[in-house]
């Protein structure tokens, strides 16, 4: 049996991973009340909220890092084929990757900072009772939404997909392997 490939383009709306995002927020901040009970007393300093910034800034570059060393990491990806950039006009930082990569490599590069700084972190906060390793949890995943996002949209497509991501706006390109029919 004959394929050919047929290019999907698909353009993501930045808005609806916010609106998942400020949902999500809420259930978190309802399942914290009742893992930390009623009271959470801290305090902090000025100097301790600049540092915890700071760290929320290195966190947004690594967080950009693990999706091109995850590109990299699938072996079907050069450095030369991965993007690194912010469009400050809407506050995104992104990786993309320009050349198609299998969707099961696609995938993992997607999920890789989610995972790594906020699913992580968010056990360690639970297992250690740690207010800062909670908040940095909740702040990875909520910056990890576009991924989720991007996980949601790809569902639709087959294990033979290969994914690209587009340069001029916000979304990918999915390459669809599909059978053709002989003329016999």
């Amino acid at each position: 049996m004959e394929t050919h490939v047929k290019e999907q383009h698909v353009t993501l709306q930045p808005w609806k991973a916010n609106v998942y995002g400020a949902v999500f927020s809420v259930l978190f901040f309802v399942i914290s009340i009742f893992l930390y009970g009623e009271e959470i007393h801290f305090s902090i300093t000025l100097p301790d909220l600049l540092f915890f910034i700071l760290l929320i800034a290195v966190g947004i570059v690594v967080h950009e890092a693990l999706h091109g060393l995850g590109f990299y990491l699938s072996g079907k990806a050069a450095w030369s084929d991965i993007r690194f950039g912010v469009v400050w006009k809407k506050m995104i930082f992104y990786a993309c990757c320009l050349r198609p990569l299998p969707i099961f490599y696609y995938r993992l590069a997607v999920i890789l900072p989610g995972f790594l700084l906020g699913i992580i972190p968010y056990c360690i906060a639970l297992y250690a009772q740690s207010l800062f390793w909670y908040l940095w949890s909740i702040i990875m995943i909520l910056g990890a939404f576009g991924d989720g996002y991007i996980l949601w949209t790809l569902r639709k497509f087959g294990k033979e997909t290969r994914i690209a991501d587009v340069t001029d706006g916000i979304g990918y390109i999915a390459y669809v392997t599909e059978p053709t029919q002989s003329k016999d």
